[in-house]
This record gives C-alpha cells, structure tokens and sequence, in this order.
C-alpha cells in the first residue's frame, strides 16, 4: 500500500522539474562548451561566443586584443580609436588584455597629452577601422588584424 500522500507527490514532481529545468538551462549548456573547447589555448577561448546562458559578449573585442598582441611588443604605446565600436568594446577587456603595453584611446585627455612625454625608443601602433572618425592611420601601411575589419599601422608622432 502506498502511504505517500498527493502533497508528497507534488512536492516530488517539483523537485524533479526543477532538477531537469536547471540541468537544461544551466548544465548542459555549459557541459557543452568544456567538451567542445576541452584543450584550446586561453587566447583562442576568449574569442568563442561562450556558453548560450551565459554568451560572451567581448569575443570580437578579445579578436582584436590578441591580433595586436600578436604584432606589438611589450613596451609598445597602442592608440585606439573611441570604444564606440558596433559590437560594443569593453575599455577595460581591452587594456587588461594589452597589458603591459600602454593603451590611449582617441579622444580622452591623456590621448591628447600623450605627445609630451613620448620616449622615443618606444614603438607607438595605431589602430582603426574604417569610419571610426579618428583616422589614426591615415591609411597608409595598414596591417589588417585578421577578419575583424580593424586595422593597425606603426607610426610616431612626428608624421
């Protein structure tokens, strides 16, 4: 004879809704990711989408970062245009990923006083893309950085 009462089974049926809706939303999704990217280097990581409950909404940002990680040295100055891109960069995801090389972006006040205190045994980079505004290239000896549709191109102050 069965003794559980139908509140028992409700509470039961719950708890087993609730096991399978948080695996859905949340386990599984993730379970994913570890399986598919199991192995990949930390840079490549950064670039994936992420998991569907939690997307990663700084991929291209980490696209770009490392392709200038890739060209710059260590010391180098990169000046970039203003973080108003289409895909929403993060200032902070940027500098965090470029450190320790000095990142300035176009049209903060210390962009603008930055060619006081140049040393010049330090490299200084550019970056652009096409309709920024801030023209750091002038479109001349642009490397492209991948399929990002940015670009970068070595320089001082001076041209």
């Amino acid at each position: 004879m069965n003794n559980r009462s139908w509140v028992e089974n409700i509470i039961g049926a719950i708890i087993i809704l609730n096991i399978v809706v948080l695996s859905s939303v949340f386990l599984i999704p993730r379970a994913k990711v570890m399986v598919n990217y199991w192995g990949w280097e930390s840079e490549a990581l950064m670039e994936t989408s992420g998991a569907s409950d939690t997307p990663n909404q700084y991929s291209k940002t980490y696209q770009v970062a490392n392709q200038i990680r890739k060209i710059t040295r260590d010391n180098s100055i990169i000046l970039m245009p203003a973080d108003n891109w289409e895909f929403g960069s993060n200032r902070s995801a940027m500098i965090q990923r470029l450190y320790p090389r000095k990142v300035y972006f176009f049209g903060d006040n210390s962009f603008s006083e930055l060619k006081y205190n140049l040393n010049p045994d330090v490299p200084i980079y550019s970056v652009a893309f096409p309709g920024d505004g801030a023209e750091l290239c002038f479109e001349k000896d642009v490397e492209k950085l991948g399929e990002t549709g940015f670009g970068i191109c070595e320089r001082s102050f001076s041209n």
